[in-house]
């Protein structure tokens, strides 16, 4: 079943790619800033500031570096709300260091430090070459990580669900209508030769609405009430149904603020139930045949 490669019910072992450390180091590995970045406009020096200030409008920038020549070395920058008369000089910005940031930082450094922060410049190479900001965040490689994130919050509510109610005992805790839509999808994925569960044909909404009612269940994912455990799940729904839909904005009717916390809110989520189900795997792994797994390092 689908579940087993993910855990064996057996043993309990976690099969590789299924942690969400594991996932972190792929993306941080695989997928950084560099990938998301777009190049750094520059605006000259001694660039009459009014006219700079109506191309930034024009091409929607709030920002812009600034260089005494082109290619040269960024001095600083300026913003085009605060231009006025005069040169860009008169309303040039020093650059500070928690303004910087790496082309080979992971994504999810680059989601903690836009939480606070509009953009920041990044170096390539030697020098300040590009910039990331809120909006490109949109972007498909964020959306990769993204979706990974949500689906794996996804599995981990199967699991507990699968642990919490043996047998599908969930079945009569279920709205009849709800209940059918999974078995329909489930006599359809069957005929399809696909070997699927009845639980694997629940929507979001319904492993929500399982969690959210046992306290075991929403203490093995680090969420304490019912109102903080309902919160996120719902947020996440919206999230993950957005990213299904590729929604072209992510965060239309929120914020980045708020979608930014989310995402630390379910890494922190996940990170904890991975905890407990190592717990046990432990047990489960004291009590199965000794087995010799080849060392992969």
């Amino acid at each position: 079943m689908g579940y087993e490669l993910w855990t064996s019910p057996v043993t309990g072992y976690r099969r590789r790619g299924t942690r969400l450390n594991e996932l972190q180091v792929l993306f941080a590995s695989g997928v950084k800033t560099g990938a998301v970045l777009e190049p750094l406009q520059c605006c000259p020096l001694n660039a009459n500031s009014i006219d700079i200030k109506a191309i930034l409008d024009r091409r929607g920038f709030d920002v812009a570096g600034v260089q005494s020549a082109q290619n040269g070395e960024v001095l600083g920058y300026v913003e085009a709300n605060a231009l006025g008369g005069g040169r860009v000089s008169d309303h040039l910005k020093h650059l500070n260091s928690d303004m910087i940031i790496s082309d080979s930082t992971p994504l999810g450094e680059v989601f903690r430090y836009l939480r606070s922060k509009q953009w920041a410049f990044v170096t390539v190479g030697v020098g300040i070459r590009g910039i990331i900001t809120r909006a490109d965040l949109n972007k498909p490689p964020v959306r990769v990580y993204l979706f990974a994130l949500i689906s794996l919050l996804e599995m981990h509510l199967r699991y507990w669900i699968r642990r919490g109610y043996p047998n599908d005992a969930w079945k009569s805790h279920l709205d009849e209508r709800r209940l059918r839509r999974a078995q329909d999808l489930e006599k359809e994925r069957c005929e399809s030769n696909d070997q699927i569960s009845l639980l694997a044909c629940l929507q979001f909404a319904d492993l929500r609405d399982l969690v959210i009612s046992r306290e075991d269940l929403r203490a093995n994912l680090n969420l304490a009430s019912k109102t903080q455990a309902g919160r996120l799940l719902r947020r996440a729904e919206v999230l993950r149904n957005s990213l299904a839909h590729s929604q072209s904005d992510l965060i239309e009717g929120s914020n980045w603020e708020d979608m930014i916390a989310l995402l630390s809110m379910v890494e922190l989520s996940v990170a904890h139930s991975d905890r407990s189900i190592e717990e046990a795997a432990r047990t489960l792994e004291q009590e199965s045949p000794n087995l010799w797994s080849v060392d992969l390092m």
